[in-house]
């Protein structure tokens, strides 16, 4: 698949790297999100990713009353 291809593709599992673009937090915030608890992550190695879909209902708070999202900022 070349880069072309790829821009008009959107991935469906989201990496750690994709998920701070698209959130604009650090590596570091992103790890303790997906590690959480709260955050709905997929493990393949030592990989964590998160289905685009089931990433972006989490993000507007779709099932996750208690999320994750409420407490970044309140430790």
């Amino acid at each position: 698949m070349n880069k072309e291809n790829e821009s008009r593709e959107e991935k469906l599992l989201l990496g750690v790297s994709d998920v701070q673009k698209i959130t604009g937090l650090g590596r570091d915030r992103v790890y303790e999100i997906m590690h959480s608890g709260d955050f709905p992550v997929m493990k393949f190695g030592r990989q964590l990713k998160v289905h685009r879909d089931v990433f972006f209902d989490w993000i507007n708070n779709k099932n996750n009353s208690n999320s994750y999202v409420y407490k970044i900022g309140r430790k």
